[in-house]
């Protein structure tokens, strides 16, 4: 059985040795080369709202009977249209191990709890196009596609 708590600054080492999940995919070709820098910015984020500690950005874990298996980022936005704030999930990761046991999907179960909590309308997330494992999972779970964002190389 999977349970999700809130994290405990004493979860950031989990958090850090799993960050790489994050970017647990082919990478567009132009960002291949930060993959590293990138990692340590993740852990460098969730990190710090982990010891800030703000209400409106949130850390939980999942942990199944014997450890950690899971953990997720989901802050509170405004909407660049509306004012109106609105849930995100910044950063979603499950271990290895426990792919396909469906605590990814207990995770955004939570973070659709929280953003009720929060009294917001809808929540989003973001996801590189090439991350089509994730991107089914969000799908199956009620997420659909609002934006695209282009990006050009000019270096």
């Amino acid at each position: 059985m999977v349970t999700i708590r809130k994290a405990l600054p004493g979860d950031a080492d989990f958090i850090a040795s799993h960050a790489h999940r994050l970017l647990n995919f082919s990478l567009p070709g132009w960002r291949s080369n930060e993959k590293d820098k990138m990692i340590q910015a993740d852990i460098q984020h969730i990190t710090n709202a982990l010891l800030k500690g703000d209400p409106e950005d949130c850390i939980f874990i999942a942990e199944d009977a014997e450890k950690a298996c899971g953990f997720m980022r989901v802050v509170l936005l405004k909407d660049y249209y509306t004012g109106e704030k609105h849930a995100h999930v910044n950063d979603i990761v499950v271990v290895k191990e426990s792919e396909g046991k469906g605590v990814g999907r207990l995770l955004l179960q939570k973070a659709d709890e929280w953003a009720i909590e929060n009294n917001v309308r809808w929540i989003t997330l973001n996801v590189f196009e090439e991350n089509r494992r994730a991107r089914a999972v969000y799908e199956m779970q009620g997420y659909h596609m609002e934006w695209i964002k282009y990006l050009k190389q000019l270096h």
